[in-house]
């Protein structure tokens, strides 16, 4: 069965995009600030384990510092530098703060990174 005709025009504009480089748009300092902190909130194994628990669903602080073995005062302060990224949010509820995550793209970055780590 041959192509359709959008498969041959797929072809055709991939045939004559390469061999021609796309230009290189130079990142502005806020968007090269905010990548370098992403990257650094990740490259901590406890945020890595925090983040990673939130993907799954929401938890109070004691529910993360129980199910990961932390102190509630550590937990607290990767929290606040993962919500100061917009990485996590939380909703009060009484005395109790419920943290879910809060960047899809960042997330699935994550989750294909740990399913990378496992197939190697």
């Amino acid at each position: 069965m041959g192509k359709s005709n959008n498969e041959e025009e797929l072809v055709r504009v991939n045939k004559e995009k390469e061999g021609k480089e796309e230009p290189c748009v130079e990142i502005d300092e806020e968007t090269l600030f905010i990548v370098t902190q992403t990257f650094k909130a990740l490259s901590e194994p406890t945020r890595v384990k925090i983040l990673h628990l939130l993907a799954q669903k929401e938890h109070s602080v004691n529910d993360i510092a129980e199910k990961l073995s932390l102190l509630q005062t550590t937990v607290s302060h990767q929290l606040r530098f993962l919500k100061n990224l917009r990485l996590v949010k939380y909703r009060r509820e009484g005395t109790t703060l419920y943290y879910s995550a809060d960047d899809d793209h960042v997330m699935n970055m994550l989750q294909q990174t740990i399913h990378h780590a496992r197939h190697h």
